[in-house]
């Protein structure tokens, strides 16, 4: 009996890591590119005027005649935080250190959006930036509602607290739930009936706010915001000889890229949705 063999098996490129479509950094308006980097020292974020105007008739007297003072704008500090994707690996059967380095980058890229939601969303450990999920989050309802019903709440509280453009913020179980005929449209990007856009961020997911009901099963968070801007600048090169542990031949490597991710904290509002409901 003869056998046939046909040699080592091949090493092949897997599937090339993909950014999730209509994540956060894939936005309109979102991502900002700058050739300065002054922002990696942090910023003070110079809001506009909150709320929306009043109304008075000229031709009134005395007390109607009476006009609001308004409010002081509000200027939140926001620095920036590192996002990294690590890799560990024996340098016996590493093969080239470039190629290898670059898989790890490739990783980053496609999950980099993941790591801004996470960070606008519930923040970063030890950083002192607002987030979504912060004490000043105001909850639209007392208990989980369904997701048309939860939808229309953050439209209404984006148009009856700013009068502008928003941002909604949720995770793709919400979204899909949206998209059967509860609310989205997907054009170019996700948008409301009502024109809002909308963010599927995997960072979403399973928020935990600081002072309400955590997410849990089927119930997760979705939030409005004002616009949000992002700006990204790459880490440090690292070299094989600084990734390397002699000790035991272990090279670790560390994707990294610094993240501003900021908005002017003016409308900040969330409800919880079951995404289960009809």
């Amino acid at each position: 009996m003869s056998v046939t063999a046909v040699g080592p098996a091949l090493d092949l490129d897997g599937p090339l890591p993909v950014a999730r479509r209509h994540s956060l950094l894939l936005t309109d308006g979102v991502l900002k590119e700058e050739v300065s980097d002054r922002w990696l020292n942090g910023v003070n974020v110079y809001g506009y005027p909150e709320g929306v105007p009043s109304l008075w008739e000229p031709c009134s007297t005395g007390t109607y005649r009476t006009k609001d003072e308004g409010s002081e704008i509000s200027i939140p500090r926001f620095d920036s935080v590192a996002i990294y994707f690590p890799l560990q690996c024996s340098s016996l059967g590493m093969g080239n250190f470039d190629a290898w380095a670059q898989r790890v980058e490739a990783a980053l890229e496609a999950t980099l959006s993941y790591g801004v939601e996470k960070v606008l969303a519930q923040g970063a450990l030890t950083s002192t930036n607002p987030s979504l999920a912060d004490t000043n989050l105001v909850e639209l309802t007392g208990a989980p509602v369904a997701p048309k019903i939860g939808l229309r709440y953050l439209e209404n509280a984006i148009a009856e607290l700013t009068g502008r453009d928003g941002l909604i913020h949720a995770g793709p179980a919400i979204i899909d739930a949206w998209g059967e005929g509860n609310g989205l449209r997907d054009n170019d990007h996700l948008a409301t009936p009502a024109g809002t856009r909308v963010v599927s961020g995997a960072g979403y997911v399973d928020i935990d706010p600081a002072t309400k009901a955590q997410a849990t099963g089927t119930i997760d968070w979705a939030f409005a915001t004002g616009p949000v801007e992002v700006r990204v600048r790459d880490g440090f090169d690292i070299s094989e000889e600084e990734s390397l542990d002699r000790s035991d031949n272990t090279v670790v490597y560390r994707a990294e890229k610094y993240v501003l991710a900021e908005w002017d904290t003016a409308l900040q509002v969330g409800v919880r949705i079951d995404w289960s409901l009809a």
